[in-house]
């Protein structure tokens, strides 16, 4: 079986267009990959790829770090929590800034 997708719009060029074969069934690093019959073909772009990879490294880091939250609900606690309005100003000056930038 095989299918033809075809794409819309201009097509990439350069390091994004490259694209990675895979062996049928499987991931360019020789893994199964899940939904791909073992006759079909499958070709994932670099651009793709790091995707992937980044999707992986997101879904495996924790969302809270609760060592920092517990130090934080510690010093909240016992009063010596202290907030630095110069430090905090001068961040969100800088990431202000390189909003802008972009």
């Amino acid at each position: 079986m095989s299918n033809k997708i075809d794409t819309y719009g201009p097509q990439p060029s350069g390091p994004a267009a490259r694209v990675r074969s895979a062996e049928p069934g499987t991931g360019g690093g020789g893994e199964r990959v899940a939904g791909v019959p073992a006759g079909d073909r499958l070709q994932l772009t670099d651009d793709a790829v790091l995707l992937q990879r980044l999707e992986r490294a997101v879904a495996e880091t924790p969302a809270v770090d609760s060592r920092r939250v517990a130090e934080l609900r510690r010093a909240l606690a016992d009063g010596s929590y202290r907030i630095d309005a110069q430090s905090i100003a001068t961040k969100l000056a800088r990431f202000e800034w390189q909003l802008a930038q972009t």
